[in-house]
């Protein structure tokens, strides 16, 4: 909430290297308005203290070592393998209850155990699985997107308990208020016709509907803010000027409207630590303050676009699928650079990370790849991709 004083201070050290490798690094100063920020940062550390929302000047001056050589082949560090079957593309995990939820193509929600990586149960729901999934890890509950519907399953049971007649295109939960929010699809033709809703996760009544002027592909919650972002195509013609919008869930008003400047459609994440947003374009990654104001806006290396995105609050890390190319890519959360990268045995459809087991997981194919996560120095070779892609231009 943009009026409300944050409650915690929020410390996070970064400690750079100086191994062997190519230093990369830049400075800037700026000033924004926005949750008081300040970062102190020289080449061997950086701090990031959160207070209350005001103006402040923020100064970056990051360094980051990078190991130049080949992507680090999944097969040396794979925790797990695991066949789903179908066309498989959404994961969603509670590291609470040690479960990893699969489902997309189909009308069925696989169950794995997050530590074993054995299929616990294949639960059949009542239509076909569309584009989230969104859990109460604090209950376990599980809402899966249908067609026409929200499926809720009892995740100690695994059994559908019900259907709640909400037909979104995009799910999230926000544990601070019981509430699902989604986006219902619209004519992208038409402009200003998209919102942003909310509805009681019991009940399936609405709560809020928050005039966005678009259909958000991807929808991520802060619910220590209470603050819902929804990202997609404010579109006009063809092009989708991919959009964030920033809704305070208690008023349930939009507070914030940034635009991204990317023609392709974005995907999303949050760092439950930090309160950072991160959203990828065509050849793009941005991240933003909790409130929506742009902390950097990079070139990740390749042409994309990315199809999936997941982060890492222990190493403050950004995990991206690419759609073009058999890699996943991870980048620093402070500072935009490449650090590592995961060559794969096909193209990635969607990520995810589990902080419990400090694993990151990718669907190729008809399968769930479980491996380690990414390393502090990993390795890079930044050449092998953008070849026969045309990148727009930086």
């Amino acid at each position: 909430m943009k009026g409300r004083a944050i409650a915690f201070f929020l410390t996070v050290v970064i400690v750079v290297g100086t191994g062997a490798g190519y230093l990369v690094g830049y400075g800037n100063e700026r000033t924004v308005t926005s949750v008081s920020t300040l970062i102190t940062a020289s080449t061997s550390t950086a701090t990031l203290v959160s207070t209350e929302l005001q103006t402040t000047t923020r100064t970056v001056n990051a360094a980051t070592t990078t190991i130049w050589g080949a992507p680090i082949p999944v097969a040396d560090v794979e925790t797990g393998n695991v066949s789903i079957g179908g066309s498989p593309y959404v994961i969603a995990v509670n590291p609470n209850a040690s479960r990893v939820y699969v489902a997309g193509g189909s009308n069925v929600l696989t169950v794995i155990d997050a530590v074993s990586h054995a299929v616990v149960a294949r639960v059949t729901l009542p239509a076909g699985s569309s584009s989230g999934i969104a859990i109460d890890c604090k209950t376990g509950t599980v809402y899966v997107l249908v067609e026409g519907g929200i499926v809720v399953v009892n995740g100690t049971t695994n059994a559908v308990v019900k259907e709640l007649p909400v037909d979104f295109g995009s799910i999230v939960f926000d544990s601070s208020t019981d509430i699902l929010y989604g986006s219902p699809e619209t004519n992208p033709f038409v402009s200003d016709s998209g919102f942003l809703v909310g509805v009681d996760a019991r009940t399936g009544a609405v709560r809020a509907n928050v005039s966005i002027g678009y259909s958000a592909e991807e929808i991520v919650v802060n619910p220590q803010l209470n603050l819902i972002y929804a990202v997609g195509c404010n579109q006009r013609g063809l092009a989708c000027e991919s959009t964030v919008s920033v809704v305070n869930g208690t008023s349930a008003r939009l507070v914030n409207k940034t635009s991204l400047g990317s023609e392709y459609y974005a995907t999303a994440t949050i760092d439950e630590k930090t309160g950072m947003v991160y959203v990828s374009g065509e050849a793009q990654l941005v991240a933003l303050d909790p409130y929506g104001t742009v902390v950097f806006n990079n070139y990740p290396d390749t042409c994309g676009p990315f199809i999936g995105m997941a982060d890492d609050p222990a190493s403050n890390q950004v995990i991206m699928a690419t759609q073009n190319y058999n890699l996943t890519l991870v980048y620093d959360g402070w500072f935009g650079n490449l650090v590592n990268m995961y060559s794969l045995p096909g193209v990635p459809q969607y990520v995810a990370f589990n902080s419990a087991t400090n694993e990151t997981y990718a669907i190729v194919s008809e399968s769930l790849l479980a491996f380690h996560g990414a390393a502090s120095a990993g390795h890079v070779n930044d050449t092998l991709m953008g070849a026969g892609q045309t990148c727009p231009p930086v």
